[in-house]
């Protein structure tokens, strides 16, 4: 008895005691967004990652941001050709983070750019405009 009352007690504390390494991708300088690796490793979190709902949020918000950005900057320029177009026949959003982490995954140079540098050169690649 008294062993069983020191395993429940180890694994109580075990339970209470946060682990120091290995717990998640995403740290909370990733939310920084230092360059496009920081920006990969929050819109890679996974669903075990303790921070995944934030980090897929914030992934999410910040490249629709860039995205209406550049939109409204090619819009103020008509003479000017758009940087990227986007497919008329619907993009979601997973699918436009799944293309963004193959892409960024792709070619390692590209995880020290800026983060918006980063979605900017992806729109361009991913989606050029016919002439």
């Amino acid at each position: 008895m008294r062993r069983l009352n020191r395993i429940l007690w180890l694994l109580s504390l075990l339970a209470v005691i946060p682990p120091t390494t290995g717990w998640g991708a995403v740290s909370e300088t990733n939310f920084l967004l230092r360059n496009t690796g920081d920006l990969v490793a929050l819109c890679s979190a996974t669903s075990a990652d303790p921070m995944a709902t934030a980090a897929l949020n914030f992934c999410h918000g910040f490249g629709v941001g860039v995205t209406r950005v550049l939109q409204e900057d090619d819009a103020a320029a008509p003479s000017r050709r758009p940087m990227f177009c986007l497919p008329s026949s619907g993009l979601t959003r997973n699918q436009a983070v799944a293309e963004f982490l193959r892409w960024a995954n792709a070619d390692p140079s590209r995880m020290a750019m800026p983060a918006t540098d980063g979605v900017a050169a992806f729109l361009a690649a991913q989606y050029p405009c016919r002439r």
